[in-house]
């Protein structure tokens, strides 16, 4: 279920993904920070509308990916011990509930902290 012939593809298509959203980001601020300059707004103001805010629920990424990939990482360690072949979907489902309490522990980790959990919302 879970073999070289599943996970390669699979883990090739996140990345690229991912480099598409960061390289699409950095030409967008760019961009921006240009036309703000080309406006007349202070180069000051281009550089700090560009800047992540310190209260950025963004920031908390890591943390929250952090926790469900030592999630995940704890339930393939626990399969390991279990008397289940690799393909029962008992495996899957395991991997499935040890990711979303890292979930859950990132949002109360968050709300604790007092920070917002979502974009745009508040704690």
């Amino acid at each position: 279920m879970f073999g070289v012939e599943t996970m390669v593809p699979v883990a090739f298509m996140v990345m690229l993904a991912y480099t598409l959203v960061g390289i699409t980001k950095v030409i967008s601020d760019g961009r921006t920070r240009r036309r703000l300059i080309e406006k007349g707004a202070a180069p000051e103001l281009a550089r700090a509308l560009g800047a992540a805010a310190h209260d950025d629920p963004g920031l908390y990424g890591a943390l929250r990916w952090g926790l469900v990939t030592g999630a995940a990482g704890l339930a393939l360690i626990l399969i390991q011990f279990l008397p289940f072949r690799s393909g029962d979907p008992i495996m899957l489902g395991v991997i499935l509930v040890f990711v979303a309490a890292g979930l859950l522990t990132y949002y109360a980790t968050a709300r604790r902290m007092g920070r917002p959990t979502a974009r745009g919302g508040a704690a």
